[in-house]
């Protein structure tokens, strides 16, 4: 009996063990079920797909320990958490979890994840460039860079940043480079891997059999798209590559063009990757709850409703007046393409007829929501009466007087206006009117100089805020009433302040302080500059001959011109000699000069040797007016602050 008792029990403890194998089997091999998105043109699209977990790989990038940027610390250790469980999650169903911190190798040269990673074999197919950096793929050739990273990033104070490096010093730590390994909050486990060098993590890949790759971590303007291990790389050798958009951060200071909140400056960068490098997910499609988002990133969503040939002109206005304070995204409203942003908005604001059922059906829910709605053009009068409260001839029986307030309390809409009236060209439409509709302006047209309701406000009964023009961007984009409206619409209808003063233009802000793209230069009246300065960055990736070349540009003789840092000599009118090992291989080099001349590329300059030569296109040059010394070095390393648009590549030897 005992025996008997011992065998059944042995049986008992064999099928649980079957059982609890099968289980585990399954959930590792359940599909992970996830909604990609990417933008074309500024605008959303979504795509579902199925992924086999064992054929998947997250890779953790430079969630360091600490960093020169106290706000930047801030901010991963905000989402680092939330990171984590998405990484427990993936782990648990199977999922590949390689962890990269730059420059903290020496930290785990006794984990088993660091020996697992360098135990695995060379992969046949080791791509040759893929422990380099990748400053550029192909999908950006076209794409202009959204932001100016070359500061470095860092937004906090002097006073904050200082007292920071003092407390690193304290510490013992370098404050240009204090990280010494990962953030403790993302577990590490033996199972896991240890990697930061291109081919290792490729060798990992190829080994486990990966088809598609998740990047996460930071930042996503510098390391996450820029390292051996990064989104370029792994899509320019053919990984099917994802971007982890709410498990990242990026180095972006709002004292720095485009003059936006750190929070829009993320926004930006992933826009530029969604259209140009690869798509991109949130961490609710791995683990249960909302996308992470950042505590003090208040702003408004303000989505854009208009024809698909208006979209890119609104997001150039945009990009003036509302990309500083709002998150701002655009919709089709002629094909409906990016409607799902409708569900999350803050504010709408219509611009065109609306000509698919289910973006109406959007708006509709919108509405019904009391959320608030803006309006230009004809959608205000063929949109349904209850959201902006009028109607077209010919039902104008039974229309309310219009009574101007004169002398009473100015509607802040009306904010940064001396008068309301408002002087337009051509015929306006007579409208009727609803209770609740506050006339702001009118317009006297040249038809029959009659006035004419142009703008007001609307108090809805569901209490939601509505306000329209019926003027519209494509005539009245550069008319300072109409950016005024809008400017004031938009703050009003979400509750944000309305500063007195219009913003500057970003671009024209930009040429008057910083470098700009090269043929992008707005002048300015009130400049007057001493010199004209110049740059770009030669990207050299196979090794150079140890010869000496020469820097020829005969159009602009008697300029001054650098190289990496190092004064170069004209030895003849518009030749300059560069030393032999200037020129840096596996890296970016530094072409600074000023010229003697405004119109400097009816030749464009060229690097010669006896045995080749390298002409420089135009379009990677950067510009900047100034009245100061000549500054010869990038501000941070190049390979973290360097543009798309400003890198030109060395043509490679066959």
């Amino acid at each position: 009996m005992i025996r008997e008792s011992v065998n059944l029990s042995s049986l008992k403890c064999l099928i649980n063990f079957l059982l609890i194998s099968i289980i585990t089997t399954n959930l590792q091999a359940e599909t992970l079920n996830l909604t990609l998105r990417n933008s074309v043109r500024s605008v959303h699209g979504w795509q579902k797909v199925e992924w086999n977990p064992n054929e998947v790989a997250i890779v953790i990038c430079d969630m360091w320990d600490s960093h020169h940027s106290i706000t930047a610390v801030r901010r991963v250790n905000e989402f680092a958490p939330q990171l984590n469980e998405v990484i427990n999650s993936l782990r648990k169903s199977g999922v590949t979890i390689i962890h990269s911190p730059s420059d903290c190798m020496p930290n785990y040269k006794d984990h088993d994840a660091r020996k697992r990673a360098l135990a695995i074999p060379v992969a046949s197919d080791l791509p040759k460039e893929i422990s380099s950096w990748c400053h550029r793929i192909p999908g950006e050739e076209k794409a202009s860079y959204p932001i100016d990273q070359s500061d470095g990033g860092e937004d906090e104070d002097e006073f904050e940043n200082q007292q920071w490096a003092e407390r690193l010093k304290a510490e013992g730590r370098n404050p240009e480079t204090p990280w010494l390994s990962q953030t403790p909050v993302l577990k590490i486990l033996e199972k896991d891997f240890v990697a930061s060098e291109g081919d290792v993590v490729w060798n990992i890949l190829r080994h486990n059999k990966i088809k598609h790759v998740i990047l996460a971590g930071v930042h996503t303007n510098m390391c996450v798209l820029g390292r051996p291990f990064g989104l370029r790389q792994m899509v320019r050798y053919g990984m099917d590559t994802v971007l982890l958009r709410d498990g990242t951060d990026v180095m972006y200071n709002p004292k720095k063009w485009p003059y936006v909140s750190h929070f829009t400056g993320l926004d930006l960068v992933i826009r530029h990757i969604e259209e140009n490098v690869c798509s991109t997910i949130t961490t609710d499609q791995i683990i249960r709850g909302q996308p992470f988002s950042f505590t003090h990133d208040k702003r408004p969503h303000l989505v854009i409703v208009s024809s698909s040939e208006r979209v890119l002109d609104w997001k150039s206005f945009a990009r003036h007046f509302f990309d500083a304070d709002f998150r701002v995204d655009y919709v089709e409203s002629d094909t409906g393409k990016g409607m799902n942003d409708i569900s999350n908005a803050d504010c709408l604001l219509l611009a065109d007829d609306i000509k698919t059922g289910k973006v109406n059906e959007l708006i509709q829910a919108h509405v019904a929501a009391a959320k608030p709605v803006i309006g230009t053009g004809k959608v205000c009068i063929l949109a349904k009466r209850e959201v902006f409260g009028v109607v077209g001839e010919p039902n104008k029986k039974g229309t309310q007087k219009i009574e101007w307030a004169k002398g009473k309390a100015k509607h802040l809409l009306a904010l940064g206006f001396k008068s309301n009236e408002w002087s337009v060209e051509g015929a306006l439409d007579s409208l009727a009117i609803d209770e609740g509709v506050v006339p702001l302006f009118h317009g006297k047209t040249n038809s029959n100089g009659l006035a004419e309701l142009l703008a007001w406000s609307f108090a809805r009964t569901d209490s939601g805020r509505s306000c329209a023009t019926l003027l519209t961007l494509l005539e009245n984009k550069n008319d300072s009433y109409f950016q005024r409206f809008l400017f004031n619409a938009v703050r009003w209808a979400t509750g944000e302040l309305i500063s007195n003063q219009l913003p500057v233009d970003p671009d024209l802000r930009r040429s008057n302080e910083d470098w700009v793209v090269r043929g992008n230069f707005h002048t300015s009246k009130s400049l007057g500059p001493k010199h004209w300065d110049l740059r770009t960055l030669i990207r050299v990736s196979d090794p150079l001959p140890d010869v000496q070349r020469s820097f020829e540009w005969e159009s602009v003789p008697g300029s001054v011109v650098y190289i990496n840092g190092a004064q170069l000599k004209e030895n003849n009118p518009g030749h300059w000699l560069i030393p032999s090992k200037l020129l840096k291989s596996g890296d970016l080099n530094l072409v600074v000069v000023r010229v003697s001349k405004p119109d400097p590329f009816k030749s464009p300059p060229t690097i010669f040797s006896t045995k080749e030569s390298f002409v420089l296109a135009t379009k990677h040059w950067q510009e900047k007016h100034s009245d100061d010394a000549i500054d010869p070095n990038f501000p941070i390393p190049p390979q973290f602050g360097a543009p798309t648009d400003l890198i030109q590549e060395w043509p490679q030897r066959k």
